[in-house]
């Protein structure tokens, strides 16, 4: 079915040129024509009274061999012309034409002279290649319009890139700090405040919604997390000292971890919101009040290496 739309398609095309070449050729043709007569007429209207022609009212009988080389004459040049014009008689008597005859009748006072002409209005055949030539290379690009425009219509759309996620990763072997997104960019942190910061982060994933102040004790959990990761580092070889109290200079703690993020994340301080611990703002009772959780911590946001 698809086979027959297309040759259905170009048949199309092939009749559209051929009905424009062949309405354009006839018209050319005719023009042509039109114009040699014109130039025949002329020729013979200047000619007509020094040519031997037969006068029956005069009783003269002319000379039908000097008219025959006139007309001969008359055709030899044309024929340098490719004309499509072709005079076959001149008489002062009316002339009856034949198929693909024409007569011409040059007028005077007192005297009528007609011409007889054969008019070819046929056309060059091989001329017809041409709009079969460009039927071809119509339908050739329809035919590749159509294909771009189907490959286009079947292409999936792309779809929008979410950017990736930049995760903070903690590498237990080398104990340092680095995002996801520059692995370039480390920090390193002592044991005590790296155990720590791990605890935090694991458990205020776990509790988003808790809160930490420094005038309570810390949560057995967060404090069990701590010792797991320190007897992890004491697993991997970087301290053979007994566990720290994780209780103790909490505040100091909490300084060197800020401190290792300042660092870390200079290029980036929208990162802060999400692991940098609160620092509390005022003096006296409002300032062990505040909350050091990390509330914005969710899964996916870090990376431990070496767990």
């Amino acid at each position: 079915m698809r086979k027959l739309k297309k040759l259905a398609t170009f048949t199309s095309y092939l009749i559209f040129f051929l009905a424009i070449f062949v309405l354009m050729s006839e018209s050319t043709i005719e023009d042509v024509i039109y114009h040699e007569q014109q130039e025949v007429k002329l020729r013979v209207s200047l000619d007509k009274y020094r040519l031997p022609l037969a006068d029956p009212m005069l009783n003269y009988s002319g000379d039908p061999d000097a008219l025959k080389n006139y007309i001969k004459s008359i055709n030899v040049s044309l024929q340098e012309q490719n004309s499509r014009v072709k005079l076959l008689e001149i008489s002062n008597s009316p002339i009856l034409p034949s198929e693909g005859e024409i007569v011409e009748q040059l007028n005077a006072p007192g005297n009528h002279t007609y011409i007889l002409l054969k008019i070819n209005k046929g056309h060059n055949n091989f001329l017809l290649i041409f709009p079969f030539v460009l039927a071809v290379l119509n339908f050739a690009l329809l035919k590749n319009i159509t294909r771009e425009k189907y490959k286009a219509q079947s292409r999936p759309e792309k779809k929008n890139i979410q950017p990736k996620k930049i995760a903070l990763q903690i590498d237990l072997y080398s104990k340092t700090l680095q995002l996801s997104s520059d692995k370039e960019a480390t920090v390193q942190l002592a044991n005590k405040p790296l155990c720590f910061y791990l605890a935090l982060l694991e458990y205020c994933k776990s509790y988003p919604d808790v809160s930490l102040n420094q005038n309570k004790d810390l949560p057995d959990e967060l404090l069990d997390m701590a010792d797991k990761y320190f007897h992890r580092l004491v697993a991997l070889g970087h301290t053979i000292r007994k566990r720290p109290n994780f209780s103790n200079s909490l505040e100091k703690t909490l300084s060197e971890i800020r401190a290792a993020l300042d660092e870390l994340l200079l290029s980036t301080p929208d990162l802060k919101l999400k692991y940098y611990p609160p620092k509390a703002h005022g003096e006296g009772s409002r300032s062990k009040l505040h909350s050091y959780a990390l509330t914005q911590i969710q899964e996916g946001d870090i990376e431990i290496i070496g767990k």
